[in-house]
């Protein structure tokens, strides 16, 4: 009898201990890698084009969806082939062995499902960008990874786009501006210092006001100078 309650007693220890792992997510024991970024997107041929060129100068997890948006098929990308991707596995991140800090979703509302937004046990930064037109596309991811000028130099160079300089006008501008050129009046405020002096330029209230030194002012002679004295 004491044997089988020693044997009984052992079992249901061993059964609380795994119980007590099958608890632990993965997102509680992977670690988050704060320079990969994770994207989303339809597996529309432009669309992918893009992302593996943006794959190839950043490091970029890739997953894909299609079918209906209640019931998605979802892949992702090892490196050499698409590999099927469970819904659930997906949603925990129980496929990563890292998870990237960020994650990016291509798809307006009506295209994006709604399993593949739920990235929130194992990231909270996302962004959704809608527009999957090539051009926007790449003007959007480049502004969020962001790239660097050699990156626009090569997409606009692989996609026959040309560069365009956003803040060129203003810094052409910039140039020409002139304080003189502005005719509205300007109420500059105090310089900080002038809170050192407001005591001494107020004349004292009270009695001791008839006691107040008058300043008197200094006449400086042509050929006066101002020398250290020690």
């Amino acid at each position: 009898m004491k044997k089988m309650l020693i044997c009984l007693l052992a079992t249901m220890f061993a059964w609380t201990a795994n119980a007590g792992q099958a608890t632990v997510s993965p997102a509680q024991t992977a670690q988050t890698q704060q320079d990969v970024v994770l994207i989303a997107a339809p597996a529309r041929y432009n669309v992918m084009q893009v992302l593996f060129d943006v794959a190839r100068r950043y490091k970029t997890l890739l997953v894909s969806y299609q079918g209906a948006a209640d019931g998605p098929v979802l892949h992702v990308w090892n490196g050499y082939e698409w590999l099927r991707l469970q819904t659930a596995d997906y949603q925990s991140g129980a496929f990563l062995q890292t998870y990237p800090a960020r994650v990016i979703l291509l798809g307006d509302d009506d295209l994006l499902p709604a399993a593949v937004r739920d990235v929130s046990a194992w990231c909270s930064d996302t962004t959704q960008m809608t527009d999957l037109d090539t051009t926007p596309l790449i003007n959007a991811i480049g502004h969020f990874l962001p790239f660097t000028p050699a990156d626009w130099k090569w997409f606009a160079g692989r996609y026959k786009m040309d560069l365009v300089n956003e803040n060129a006008a203003a810094a052409e501008a910039a140039k020409h501006d002139s304080w003189y050129d502005h005719t509205a009046p300007v109420e500059d405020p105090k310089p900080w210092f002038f809170k050192y002096f407001t005591r001494s330029r107020r004349a004292p209230r009270g009695d001791a006001a008839s006691d107040a030194p008058v300043i008197q002012p200094v006449e400086v002679a042509p050929g006066d100078t101002v020398v250290e004295t020690h």
